[in-house]
């Protein structure tokens, strides 16, 4: 089994460039002050993203030990695409607006991101958007975990569990429609790459668009293995014996005459437990 400080280092390994990533990019974004309304809603995921990111830096060694190696891996793969896209789309951003100063669009960037560049504004948003749900569940499913550990599974805690299971259904049903519609951008995209028709402009753009489509059908994959994780790891059975293994076992050991016990510091009762004769 792998060291939960381990596990715990490699995420927040993910999670620190992350923050760093979302945090130019909202500045970048927080500068347009006279933004169109499709910028202002990415401003508002992009910090929603940063604050869910913050909260995942949260979780402790111990639940993370109780998610798992897949779940954590999962994890990192989902950040790190979502890190890629807030790069890439900066970059894009970047020079989209590259007539403009001081935070204010000229006409023609005005245009240019409001317009032109709307569908990718909205791409971005969705790929935000899908990976805050994600980190949300993760946490949520960690602090399931935290919250059980000391207690037994009780019947408040089984419906704990089961509004979980099906908040997780829920985002996966969501990103299945989400891979489907990606794909089929995708498609579409390169039956018309070789149009003889596109100018240098269009054909760039098409670059640009293809690239995010790619980076998002990527990220959204990468949120579809996760979620399955999640769901196996918010099931009754799994959570009952994860707490079973935090919780320990008492270690039994005879004397040279083969009678009684030594123990450690033991906690509360001693029950189930049967000796044999000498």
């Amino acid at each position: 089994m792998a060291d939960p400080l381990s596990i715990t280092a490699s995420v927040v390994g993910i999670i620190v460039p992350a923050l760093h990533g979302t945090r130019l990019l909202l500045g970048d974004l927080q500068q347009l002050s006279d933004a169109p309304k499709t910028i202002k809603r990415l401003t508002n995921d992009v910090q929603s993203v940063h604050t869910t990111l913050e909260l995942l830096r949260g979780v402790k060694d111990g639940d993370w030990k109780s998610l798992g190696q897949k779940v954590a891996e999962q994890s990192k793969a989902t950040i790190s695409s979502c890190t890629q896209a807030c790069d890439l789309f900066r970059a894009d951003l970047q020079k989209w607006t590259r007539h403009s100063e001081d935070g204010r669009l000229t006409w023609l960037d005005r245009a240019n991101v409001g317009f032109f560049k709307k569908g990718q504004a909205k791409a971005m948003s969705d790929q935000l958007q899908s990976c805050k749900l994600a980190i949300n569940l993760i946490v949520g499913v960690a602090t399931l975990y935290s919250s059980v550990r000391n207690n037994h599974v009780t019947e408040e805690i089984k419906k704990t569990i089961s509004v979980k299971q099906n908040e997780v259904n829920g985002a996966i049903t969501k990103a299945d429609r989400q891979l489907v519609v990606l794909e089929n951008k995708l498609e579409e995209m390169n039956l018309s790459s070789g149009d003889d028709n596109d100018t240098a402009g269009s054909s760039q753009g098409k670059v640009e668009v293809m690239r995010q489509l790619e980076e998002e059908l990527k990220g959204a994959k990468a949120t579809r293995k996760l979620l399955n994780e999640l769901l196996s790891k918010s099931q009754e059975e799994a959570i009952a014996k994860a707490v079973q293994s935090q919780n320990g076992s008492i270690t039994v050991s005879f004397g040279a005459q083969n009678s009684g016990f030594q123990a450690g510091n033991i906690n509360g009762t001693v029950s189930g437990m049967t000796f044999g004769g000498k």
